[in-house]
């Protein structure tokens, strides 16, 4: 998707995941991202190469960070043809919880 195609506004970094020490914020960054495309009904394939580029890291570390997102269940790999891996988060994020400092956060399925 070209940058022009997609109308990104910023974003919205819930409590739980900004207070999370279970990973870096290079992570946190790489699982908002895919969770923007994801949470409004697109699919997310970008390669390790390009979120190497965006992000300023070695596509081996955007490898590590995809697993280590992978084992704490954040994201899943949903197919991938062996060129093209996509992935979705699973992660949903509730904001209607009557509390300002309270923000829900539930697995998908």
């Amino acid at each position: 998707m070209k940058p022009e195609e997609r109308n990104f506004q910023g974003i919205w970094i819930p409590r739980s995941i900004y207070l999370n020490t279970e990973v870096n914020w290079y992570a946190k960054i790489l699982f908002l991202e895919i969770h923007s495309f994801t949470e409004n009904g697109m699919e997310c394939y970008m390669s390790n190469k390009y979120i190497a580029s965006f992000l300023h890291i070695s596509e081996r570390q955007v490898s590590r960070y995809i697993s280590q997102l992978k084992s704490l269940g954040w994201i899943e790999e949903t197919s991938f043809n062996g060129r093209k891996r996509f992935l979705r988060s699973l992660l949903y994020f509730g904001y209607d919880t009557g509390d300002p400092d309270m923000t829900l956060l539930a697995w998908k399925r």
